[in-house]
């Protein structure tokens, strides 16, 4: 049951994550480049335009993604410099003959930093989810499956074997 939540949890953090890289016409995150697979085959192109046409956004929509988008950038972009800090004074203190207090204090730290960015990715992703309406959510969620499918098939095909 916990596998369970915890995959649906997953996938809706992956799915609305996703809205953020739509929300941003300078995203480097769905970029119309061409993904290559193992055997060196095309996969189809995940474009921003071509999700953004899937879904139908209107323009409020997308001006209303961009914004809540803005709203959070800064503050996550803080979030996670803070935690590359704090990750990489843990990895140091891991590495050295710092007593186990200091580590576990560190520990504690680094693990407040992620819970305090994910909570605040979070709460975008659910500002975004209010934007689209609940034809558009289940549409994503679809293509999001769709793209994760296409990404696992080439790895089976090299592997030959299914996950």
């Amino acid at each position: 049951m916990l596998l369970h939540r915890v995959s649906v949890l997953s996938v809706l953090l992956l799915s609305l994550g996703g809205v953020v890289a739509l929300a941003n016409p300078n995203s480097n995150f769905l970029t119309p480049t061409l993904a290559q697979n193992f055997e060196g085959q095309q996969r189809p192109h995940w474009g921003k335009q071509r999700l953004m046409q899937e879904l139908n956004l209107t323009p409020e929509q997308e001006q209303k993604l961009q914004d809540i988008r803005s709203q959070y950038k800064d503050q996550i972009s803080q979030r996670q410099q803070v935690l590359r800090q704090a990750t990489q004074e843990f990895a140091s203190l891991m590495a050295s003959n710092a007593d186990s207090s200091q580590i576990r204090a560190k520990h504690q730290q680094v693990q407040q930093l992620r819970q305090e960015l994910e909570d605040l990715r979070f709460e975008s992703m659910l500002a975004m989810r209010d934007v689209l309406t609940s034809d558009q959510r289940s549409r994503f969620a679809q293509l999001m499956e769709q793209r994760r499918e296409e990404f696992r098939n080439p790895m089976r095909q090299r592997r030959g074997q299914d996950f």
